[in-house]
């Protein structure tokens, strides 16, 4: 062989080289490609599956918190009707204390004077129809 042909030899073995490594690099990008297309989709799935199980969570979470701040608000509610019937107790009996003690009669006292009142009227009126009915009798016999 000839230096020459050893020479055109070895730039066509070099040419073969470069253009295998260039293919195989080509074709490793190719592939980092693909695993890249194929682990992307497969994490964005589970990425859409983690937001779902974590919204659900979250809802779980704000149902409960809503719950227990109602559950709250009944309580302090409760507790403050019954703090007011206390109070307007506690006030009635202090107005009723005061009421007592200047000598003005209860509703009770006042319907039984009323019941009373109303009973007497009637035998009024009867004693005096009963009454009435006599003096025109005894007048005639008078006269």
């Amino acid at each position: 062989m000839t230096a020459q042909s050893t020479s055109a030899s070895s730039d066509d073995s070099l040419q073969n080289e470069l253009s295998k490594r260039g293919r195989e690099v080509w074709l490793a990008g190719l592939g980092a490609l693909a695993t890249v297309e194929e682990e992307g989709t497969k994490l964005f799935g589970g990425l859409v599956d983690r937001g779902k199980q974590f919204e659900q969570e979250r809802r779980e979470d704000l149902k409960e918190a809503t719950q227990k701040a109602r559950k709250q608000g009944d309580q302090a509610l409760s507790q403050f009707e019954e703090a007011s019937e206390e109070t307007q107790s506690l006030l009635l009996g202090t107005v009723h204390s005061a009421l007592e003690r200047f000598g003005v009669p209860t509703q009770n006292e006042i319907d039984r004077l009323s019941t009373k009142v109303d009973a007497l009227s009637k035998q009024v009126d009867a004693l005096s129809e009963a009454l009435s009915e006599e003096r025109p009798a005894s007048n005639e016999s008078d006269e």
